[in-house]
């Protein structure tokens, strides 16, 4: 097998490249670090001779709508049209619980996410859609991001942070074993609300940052699994937070 990882030199592109790699698997990583770029497809044809699975872990730091649906849209498109002459079997893209609901956020980076889960299911290389919680590792940037004039803006919906070796491993499942055609949905084993998780965090790392408590402005359960889903066994490293 001959696996060629959109993304391969990022956080999640480079642990899977690794967890492939060890189970002999031939693994060719496909980003602009390794002279590919799958917008204007420069080198990717090239770089999928041989491949039978390409799995899409892409990110885009552009987080408006116009730029995040043009990357994730352009990319998609490009990845199909080399694929399929490559003769590309699988395409497993890494999405996000909570997109493509229809009360999802209206983020810029999620409706790219959308429009990105729309352009694969409408391609013509069989498709495995895996959607994430946010990541554990993940949870201090979020609240940096939450910041305003110092103060923690955390607003009263619900989170379910999931570890991200977990992730990796169920990527891993779908090159080796899943059939195309599957979506998934992976989340922690704990459910919080944004404010409860953030002060617990603050907290334990010695950060006195305030935590101000917002109504949430889409529904409160749109970013954490509605219906069946995969439960991790990894807990939150911060012990004590109530769940929700």
């Amino acid at each position: 097998m001959k696996v060629f990882i959109a993304g391969g030199r990022g956080r999640v592109g480079s642990r899977l490249a690794d967890r492939l790699t060890a189970h002999d698997i031939e693994v060719v990583s496909g980003g602009l670090e390794d002279g590919i770029d799958v917008i204007s497809g420069r080198g990717l044809a090239e770089a999928l001779v041989g491949v039978d699975t390409i799995v899409n872990v892409l990110n885009t730091p552009r987080f408006d709508a116009e730029g995040a649906i043009s990357f994730f849209e352009k990319s998609i498109d490009r990845l199909t049209t080399e694929g399929k002459r490559a003769g590309v079997r699988h395409h497993i893209v890494l999405s996000i619980v909570g997109v493509g609901q229809g009360d999802a956020s209206e983020i810029g980076y999620y409706l790219g996410k959308v429009a990105q889960e729309k352009a694969l299911r409408s391609a013509s290389i069989p498709a495995t859609i895996i959607r994430a919680t946010q990541f554990q590792s993940y949870i201090p940037t979020l609240i940096d991001q939450h910041t305003v004039e110092g103060k923690v803006v955390a607003p009263r919906s619900l989170i379910q942070p999931v570890d991200l070796d977990e992730v990796i491993d169920l990527l891993a499942e779908a090159v080796t074993t899943l059939e195309p055609g599957s979506e998934i949905e992976i989340a922690g084993p704990d459910r919080y609300y944004h404010d409860d998780l953030f002060r617990a965090t603050l907290a334990d790392r010695g950060d006195d940052r305030e935590v101000v408590t917002v109504d949430a402005q889409e529904a409160r359960d749109v970013m954490v699994p509605r219906g069946t889903y995969r439960a991790g066994i990894v807990k939150y490293p911060t012990s004590g937070i109530p769940s929700a």
